[in-house]
């Protein structure tokens, strides 16, 4: 059987994101039985994929869709991602497993650190790293996997082996999730942010009502455990005592600062064991609140401020902002899916968390499939 390692080395942008518009592939490397070298770009790859039996990387998925960007075809081809083997193998326990560590506790070898510790740790990027040393980097990775891989397979049980391969030909369809994406539309992401900052407002306003010369922040744990439970939220004071006479600030105000105690009242009774470390506050989780009793009202409030600001800062706000900080085109989600995370082995999800989007988003989401 013809194994090929592969490896992929690339701009370095949120982590080499595949879809941060700004990264693109610098290099491939590869690694046989019979040899091993370094690519610039894809050059001579497709031939070696359309010649072997078996693929093997680590953390495969990311390679993998750097190298269908790029034009390789793999129709056909079978995988064995050794990320995931090392997570079987540790019976799921390791999350995340990284060559270097895998590569050292099976075989004795290391990765080469100069690429890391002498460039991307000081901030130069990898299109920028002299050949040479970028590409002797970049196929000790391919040695180093394809050397694990064999090992990997030889002390795995035919079961754990199959399990390996079926992950492995399921990252395939991840990766094609991940590229795909979600589409969603930013414009009404925008309308219901507007809703939920006005609806936030109105509740804020309604329960500063209560004490109207306390400066409460129901974003604040203190600050809401001496509301409902009592307690003394403080308050810095300014007071104008006069203007500079000299200086860069000449002319301008001069205030002397003071602290001033505000001791509220207990609403409600903190439940027994809800003490916090900090003496004197108690647990305001959503939790906590739904089971207390007394001021109803208040904790209706909070509660629906809580779930509002969850809903902004997490989904109408928070997923156009995480769109723009990857680097994503405008409307898309390419959010990542983890199979070497969960002990279970069930995928997980992240950037964002697929999984446990709020009901509340359903409007917002575009099909493909709509006519």
């Amino acid at each position: 059987m013809k194994i090929l390692a592969l490896d992929t080395e690339t701009t370095t942008f949120n982590k080499g994101h595949l879809h941060d518009e700004r990264n693109k592939l610098v290099c491939t490397s590869y690694a046989t039985t019979t040899g091993s070298g370094c690519s610039e770009g894809v050059v001579g790859i497709q031939r070696m994929v359309d010649d072997c039996d078996l693929i093997v990387g680590f953390n495969w998925k990311f390679d993998l869709g750097w190298l269908k960007k790029n034009g390789i075809d793999f129709s056909g081809k079978s995988f064995f991602d050794c990320q995931l083997a090392e997570f079987i193998l540790s019976k799921q326990t390791w999350t995340y497993p990284d060559l270097d560590t895998a590569a050292f506790n099976r075989l004795g070898h290391r990765k080469l650190d100069v690429v890391r510790l002498e460039y991307w740790d000081k901030g130069v990027n990898t299109d920028q790293v002299p050949w040479p040393i970028l590409s002797a980097y970049a196929e000790q990775d391919a040695k180093l996997t394809l050397q694990l891989a064999v090992h990997q397979m030889q002390i795995m049980t035919r079961e754990q082996r199959r399990l390996v391969m079926q992950q492995s030909a399921d990252l395939e369809i991840l990766q094609e999730m991940e590229w795909n994406g979600l589409m969603f539309d930013e414009a009404l992401c925008e309308q219901e942010s507007a809703k939920i900052d006005h609806q936030v407002s109105e509740i804020t306003r309604n329960l500063s009502r209560v004490y109207n010369d306390v400066p409460i922040n129901f974003n604040s744990g203190d600050h809401l455990s001496a509301f409902l439970y009592g307690g003394t939220i403080k308050e810095e004071v300014r007071t104008l005592v006069g203007h500079y006479k000299t200086g860069k600030k000449i002319g301008e105000p001069r205030f002397s600062v003071s602290e001033k105690e505000h001791i509220l009242p207990r609403l409600c009774t903190p439940i027994k064991g809800s003490e916090l470390k900090k003496e004197g506050f108690y647990a305001t989780s959503e939790d906590t609140l739904k089971k207390l009793k007394g001021a109803k009202k208040y904790i209706g409030w909070i509660l629906e401020l809580s779930k509002l600001d969850k809903l902004n800062g997490t989904y109408f706000k928070g997923l156009r902002k995480l769109r723009d900080e990857m680097g994503w085109p405008t409307g898309v989600l390419h959010g990542q899916l983890n199979q070497c995370v969960a002990r279970t082995g069930r995928l997980s999800a992240t950037k964002p968390n697929q999984q446990n989007f709020a009901s509340e988003l359903q409007n917002i989401f575009i099909s493909r499939y709509k006519d």
